[in-house]
């Protein structure tokens, strides 16, 4: 199998802005699956944006700060923080083409956050002062002091779906460090799984051959997660045109 480029939207995200930074995990565990992952600086223009991703085999939407509430017609809640304009012009844009283009995309945290307003969908800006529930879930594991991988709760995973075939249908346990969810669901997409309190969890485009995202941080469990590591592993399969 030939080794898949998987292009990474990559910000300056360091606190003295001099640094594009990207996660480890998530290289680690493109590499582990048999990708060359290649760090996609964010300041490009969009036409030699174009020009690499129409050469990659997939796309990695990784989590970080908010994206611009704007982009579905909102005004900025007072919780929203960290906006990056030239982050989300490049995730947009990249969101876009694969979706039209049927380009495996794997979306994680901020990232089904981003597509899903790419492609017409809303976010709920602030978890704790907008979505009502009966029950109190902790979605903030930064806010607990929880680790990278530590189970915070659980999601249902819809049966039939993508994220059923790899990772089992029913209760799987997720770490959570968000404070902001998809709203209403973008047309093309569907929700495949929730938390007890009803959040979205992961959604995918089950009419393309590989577009999912998820809430969680997989990239952080995939070191003792055979489940998680084998969401990288379809990702890229799916990258290099392997068949399901």
């Amino acid at each position: 199998m030939t080794k898949p480029l998987i292009l990474i939207p990559t910000p300056v995200q360091d606190p003295e802005m001099r640094r594009f930074t990207m996660g480890k995990n998530y290289i680690r565990s493109l590499i582990e699956c048999g990708a060359l992952p290649v760090m996609l600086p964010v300041s490009l223009d969009l036409q030699s944006m174009h020009e690499m991703y129409e050469q990659a085999g997939g796309v990695l939407f990784t989590g970080g700060s908010d994206i611009d509430p704007m982009y579905f017609g909102e005004e900025k809640h007072p919780e929203t923080y960290g906006i990056d304009a030239e982050r989300d012009r490049a995730e947009v844009a990249l969101a876009q083409w694969a979706m039209q283009d049927d380009k495996p995309a794997f979306s994680i945290c901020r990232g089904i956050q981003v597509v899903n307003a790419a492609l017409g969908g809303t976010l709920i800006q602030d978890i704790p002062s907008q979505w009502q529930s009966a029950l109190a879930l902790e979605h903030r594991g930064h806010k607990i002091g929880a680790a990278r991988d530590q189970v915070l709760h659980e999601v249902c995973v819809e049966p039939g779906s993508k994220l059923a075939a790899i990772i089992g249908a029913g209760e799987v346990g997720t770490n959570s460090f968000h404070h902001q969810a998809v709203g209403r669901v973008a047309d093309g997409l569907v929700v495949t799984s929730r938390a007890p309190d009803g959040i979205i969890e992961s959604v995918e485009a089950p009419d393309r051959r590989w577009f999912v995202g998820v809430q969680w941080h997989p990239e952080d469990m995939t070191a003792g997660r055979p489940d998680m590591m084998a969401l990288f592993q379809s990702f890229v399969d799916a990258s290099s045109g392997k068949a399901d």
